[in-house]
């Protein structure tokens, strides 16, 4: 008995880089970005948060904790406040500059 029967695509699969290439780099950051492009991603998945002053900023949770060097709520803090935080150093020493 078959279980499945395989469906055929009607167009080809398409490649997209999770928060760019987050295995590989600091997840949303613009270092991930770059790396999905050159492995070949034909696009990128990325999610955004606002900020207290409304403007949209990459980052993956609603809390800072996990990804950067900050704490608390991403939009309790001014996009001004969030430029001068780590978010990607802590994933590997290839990426410090890059972090900010």
């Amino acid at each position: 008995m078959e279980r499945y029967r395989p469906v055929p695509l009607l167009w080809p699969p398409l490649n997209i880089g999770h928060r760019g290439a987050a295995g590989e780099a600091p997840e949303n950051t613009f270092a991930a970005f770059e790396l999905a492009t050159r492995q070949g991603a034909d696009g990128i998945e990325l999610d955004v948060h606002l900020s207290a002053d409304g403007v949209p900023v990459v980052i993956h949770d609603p809390r800072l904790r996990r990804t950067t060097s900050g704490s608390g709520w991403v939009r309790n803090h001014r996009v001004a406040q969030l430029k001068h935080l780590d978010a990607g150093s802590w994933f590997n020493r290839r990426y410090p500059s890059k972090a900010r």
